[in-house]
């Protein structure tokens, strides 16, 4: 078969089977909470109600009572766009924290802590929180996963359209079979994680039972069985049986992380699935060359010559695919410009658009100055070749690992999503200016609004305000907003507050042309 036909055969049918997916909503977020965070309540709740913007499943509710002790309500708690959990009975007068891990639609995690009070408030003591090591593991499972699915898969999809060495194959075996121990593997840190359990806890069965219970069980269940086709077609010796569970593997490799995740998750699900399919079935063919290439180059041998030219005549289509998918993806993923922007997920995909631009000028130069002379038996041509495959390798290798740290960072467009569960008072001074803001709205569109008084509590007159929003923690640069004066309130009408958690808020104060006065506080988003 022509590998130009088949390549784009094999897109248009994987395209349509992703087209069929069921669709899901965005990034889970919390609306709003009953009793609401930090609110003081006479009586004792029965019940917790959160109330997220879709259907999400319980994984881990634990409430921590004033003493310190805790107790697990997961089984008692009904999962739905709106969770309730039932609380135990008296509960006694103090703050209560109520720890919680849900699982959204595309299949991550999403935790907080609700804190309220039962007749007065006291000391709250500390919420659950993610266990480093776990994550440290995730992340490790999941970059290790990445190299068995797109070298050991992706070189069983290069072996459908050019000839491999015995020698190269066992290397591809080793790699899919690393795939199998990996991704199961991979499925009880996801657990773990998801529960904010330490490592020692994967000996447990409640990881595993939580991991599944998302949609990267899905996820795990299509990669093991492409997998098992993978080494099904590597081993068998029939020409045309092996072609057929090679194209097996690589049609689940591909549609498995369709099937989870951020980008799979998004909306429109009738252009998302397709182009997650389309844009790792681009990358199984390019990557999974990369090695066989190598290997091939490092003698003076006919099937080298074979296999260069095959991949010469098909890698147009799957950059096209890939150059075609990853822009929409991007597109859907960042959303508007904005603030959200600055985020750990805008970093690590700017880094990898750095490092995708250098790995495609490497690849057309070699395209361009070293294919030819390289087929024509220039030594010093196939020496270079081989050398430019070497450093795409090392590119892949670092790619992939950044792609691994997406699981733990919400992408941009789920962020402006996020409401604000109720206001955000901040009260910040100093021995002359005091300032009482709240924070209104969504993150994307957040409004600020500054009551300035002296020290006294005495009206003061300003010049001009500007609020600055900033989070050394989260790695957000400086958002910097210029107030407007409304009815005796400075008013900032549009700041966006792109992520969940410690944040700062400081207020240049223009008091007269030569005095500035500059307060700072921190505050929390939840």
């Amino acid at each position: 078969m022509n590998p130009f036909r088949f390549f784009t055969r094999l897109m248009a049918g994987l395209a349509m089977l992703c087209a069929l997916a069921a669709p899901a909503l965005a990034h889970a977020q919390l609306l709003s909470s009953e009793p609401a965070s930090n609110r003081i309540v006479q009586e004792a709740p029965e019940t917790i109600a959160l109330k997220f913007n879709e259907a999400v499943s319980p994984l881990s509710i634990t409430l921590i009572d004033p003493m310190g002790q805790k107790t697990d309500l997961t089984g008692q708690s009904l999962g739905g766009e709106t969770v309730t959990i039932s609380l135990p009975q008296n509960l006694g007068t103090g703050t209560h924290v109520l720890s919680w891990r849900v699982a959204s639609i595309d299949g991550h995690p999403v935790g907080s802590a609700l804190v309220f009070s039962v007749r007065a408030a006291t000391t709250p003591a500390s919420a659950l929180e993610a266990d480093r090591a776990t994550a440290i593991a995730l992340w490790a499972s999941k970059a290790l996963l990445f190299l068995a699915l797109f070298i050991g898969l992706g070189g069983v999809f290069f072996r459908l359209v050019a000839p491999v060495p015995r020698k190269l194959e066992e290397i591809m075996i080793g790699m899919v079979s690393g795939g199998l121990v990996l991704a199961p593997l991979s499925l009880g840190l996801h657990g773990l994680d998801a529960l904010g359990q330490p490592l020692t806890g994967l000996s447990s069965l409640a990881p595993w039972q939580a991991g599944f219970s998302t949609s990267y069980g899905v996820t795990v269940l299509v990669l093991v069985a492409g997998f098992v086709f993978g080494l099904l077609a590597m081993r068998l010796d029939d020409g045309r049986a092996a072609r057929g569970f090679g194209t097996v593997a690589v049609l689940l490799g591909a549609l498995s992380l369709s099937l989870s995740g951020h980008a799979g998750a998004a909306e429109p699900q009738w252009l998302t699935r397709p182009a997650v399919f389309l844009h790792i079935a681009s990358i199984l063919f390019w990557v999974g060359a990369l090695i066989p290439l190598f290997v091939l180059f490092s003698s003076r041998a006919d099937e080298a010559d074979r296999a260069l030219r095959q991949f010469s005549r098909v890698i147009p289509v799957p950059v096209a695919a890939l150059v075609l998918s990853g822009a929409t993806l991007a597109t859907i993923q960042m959303g508007a410009p904005g603030a959200a922007w600055l985020s750990p997920y805008g970093y690590i995909l700017g880094a990898k658009l750095l490092l995708l631009l250098g790995l495609f000028a490497l690849a057309l130069s070699n395209r361009l100055r070293l294919t030819e002379p390289a087929l024509a038996g220039a030594e010093g041509s196939r020496k270079q070749l081989r050398r430019s495959i070497f450093v795409e390798i090392f590119i892949v290798v670092v790619i992939l690992g950044l792609a691994a740290s997406w699981r733990f960072t919400p992408p941009p467009r789920a962020l402006a999503e996020m409401p604000l569960a109720e206001p955000i008072h901040v009260h910040a001074m100093n021995s002359a200016v005091m300032a009482d803001a709240t924070l209104t709205g969504a993150p994307g569109s957040a409004g600020l609004t500054i009551r300035l008084t002296d020290i006294n509590y005495g009206a003061i007159e300003a010049q001009s305000v500007t609020a600055i929003l900033s989070s050394e923690t989260l790695g957000i640069a400086p958002i910097r907003r210029d107030a407007e004066e409304t009815d005796g309130e400075w008013v900032v009408g549009d700041l966006a507050v792109p992520l969940a958690g410690q944040w700062t808020l400081t207020l240049e104060i223009r008091l007269t042309r030569f005095s500035l006065a500059k307060i700072a506080a921190d505050f929390e988003v939840p």
